[in-house]
């Protein structure tokens, strides 16, 4: 694991892009995750790839979450995140985008993702964000080293948080993050330090599924001081 620290989040930000524009390179299959954190790298990642500087073209890409059910016009839907902020300003081929499909039942949903990834997968470069209890993707606390795909309940501090009315998603498990090639985990603000330090300094255990990460053989931790106070 390794941890590189900048003053803030632009900077933070500016670090993460310099990662993944390296990575890009060697990587087919791209993994996103969304959330206000990654706002920037996407903006970054937006505005090099309409200049002309870095390309999607043959690559892939699965996203961490979605909300289930839920509609890809919904406001809270994730998949609508990826496509104003990310999808319709880089050149991906459309059919190459991965997204859970949340309006099927449970276990449609969960057989289709998960066919897809085992198809398409695993990843190359991942995209990652920390919730403030720990959580990856949305695998709360709780979850085991070999969770697959699969259909989550929200715990109350994340529903909170995210303020969401959504109770379910659907999430990448640890399993299929920790087989990515290479992870980039980005956080800002002193409300994510406390996650960042039982993640990097605390014991490896389902009660903080981002200490899991410890395990993994080329994982960044990109923060800005705020997140980082703690180390």
């Amino acid at each position: 694991m390794k941890i590189i620290v900048r003053d803030n989040y632009k900077e933070m930000s500016q670090e993460a892009f310099r990662l993944f524009r390296e990575s890009l390179r060697d990587s087919s299959v791209i993994g996103f995750a969304t959330g206000s954190t990654p706002n920037l790298l996407y903006s970054m990642i937006s505005n090099e790839c309409r200049a002309g500087n870095i390309s999607f073209k043959g690559k892939s890409s699965f996203n961490l979450d979605e909300y289930y059910p839920i509609s890809r016009g919904s406001p809270e839907s994730y998949r609508r995140y990826m496509e104003e902020n990310l999808f319709r300003n880089i050149d991906i081929n459309r059919d190459m985008i991965n997204f859970p499909d949340s309006m099927m039942d449970e276990d449609e949903t969960v057989r289709r993702y998960l066919d897809a990834y085992r198809r398409s997968g695993p990843v190359g470069t991942q995209i990652l964000g920390i919730g403030h209890n720990g959580h990856i993707g949305f695998n709360e606390p709780g979850s085991a080293r070999d969770s697959e795909i699969r259909i989550v309940r929200l715990s109350e501090d994340t529903i909170s948080r995210n303020k969401t009315r959504m109770s379910m998603a659907v999430t990448m498990g640890i399993k299929e993050i920790m087989e990515s090639t290479r992870i980039i985990l980005l956080a800002s603000g002193t409300e994510k330090s406390e996650s960042i330090k039982r993640a990097v300094k605390g014991r490896v255990t389902g009660d903080v599924p981002a200490s899991f990460l410890q395990e993994h053989e080329n994982t960044t931790f990109v923060l800005d001081r705020e997140a980082a106070r703690l180390l």
